[in-house]
């Protein structure tokens, strides 16, 4: 019998690139948590064979259900910046899934850590402070897991840090990396990484996967994006972090600009000679925006 794999935030672009990938590789019967049954993404992987569950991870007894009789399982958690205490909510419900996967004997757990940036540094990032601190759980109640450390999402130039508007056919990307260069990932490409990671447990559990596609300064890839899409032009806006946090605004700027921070004192080292072997066919940022040139148009 196929083994069961639990993927949480399936209706999230992670989740659902963990829950596709281990769907089309047909080794896993895939059990996806989800926000709401009848959304576009979930009927998708629905059709595609798995079986949905609407549960909610600050509910231990929808956790519970969602994680009974799993023998692998995909924990991601979420940082809601607009609460009273991201931090602490998002770290509650991070033990909560560990406590239930220890409770359930799941056989091996792949979560996405993250390092201690404020303890590092003293640079809070709320975002990644709670994920390192769900790692440390998980590895005090000695779970079979292996740790996922990621990059910046190539997908992520499509949304929140989409390039700005500068003059005619001209664009900046406002990322306060300087001149130092910035790991980078598809996020969709994430999860033939983790299903490899599930295919060979015995290799992978007690390990930190620190994955990347490749390291470019913001220029490069500026440079790449006008490459593929002139003749607009893309520029590094060369700004600061103070000037970063007051253009990007709302409750996550800070913690935003400081995750470009630890990244450019060198806090971060992800390895892409591991992140190849687990996925061959795992695309560059030039291959990835070859693909996606209709997507990238301003």
């Amino acid at each position: 019998m196929p083994e069961t794999v639990t993927v949480f935030g399936a209706d999230q672009r992670l989740g659902n690139a963990v829950a596709s990938a281990l769907l089309e590789d047909g080794g896993f019967t895939v059990r996806v948590v989800v926000q709401e049954l009848t959304s576009p993404s979930t009927q998708l992987l629905q059709s595609a064979g798995a079986h949905a569950l609407l549960a909610d991870e600050n509910d231990p007894g929808s956790v519970d259900c969602a994680l009974s009789d799993a023998h692998g399982c995909f924990a991601i958690t979420h940082t809601d910046f607009n609460s009273g205490d991201p931090l602490q909510d998002e770290i509650r419900q991070g033990y909560r899934i560990a406590d239930l996967c220890k409770r359930h004997d799941v056989r091996h757990v792949v979560l996405t850590g993250a390092h201690h940036v404020h303890r590092k540094y003293s640079l809070p990032a709320r975002h990644l402070d709670a994920k390192a601190c769900i790692n440390d759980y998980m590895t005090e109640l000695n779970l079979p897991k292996t740790e996922i450390i990621l990059p910046f999402y190539f997908e992520d130039f499509l949304t929140k840090f989409k390039p700005k508007p500068a003059g005619n056919n001209i664009y900046q990307i406002a990322i306060p990396m300087g001149e130092v260069a910035m790991d980078g990932v598809s996020i969709r490409q994430i999860g033939p990484i983790v299903a490899a990671l599930f295919r060979s447990p015995e290799r992978w559990i007690g390990k930190s996967c620190s994955l990347s596609a490749g390291r470019l300064t913001v220029q490069e890839y500026a440079q790449i994006l006008t490459r593929h899409l002139h003749p607009k032009q893309f520029k590094d806006a060369r700004i600061s972090l103070r000037e970063f946090v007051a253009s990007f605004g709302g409750p996550a700027a800070q913690d935003f600009g400081n995750m470009f921070e630890f990244w450019k004192r060198g806090g971060q080292k992800m390895n892409s000679t591991m992140s190849f072997e687990l996925y061959p066919e795992l695309q560059t940022f030039q291959q990835w925006v070859s693909e996606n040139k209709t997507s990238l148009v301003c």
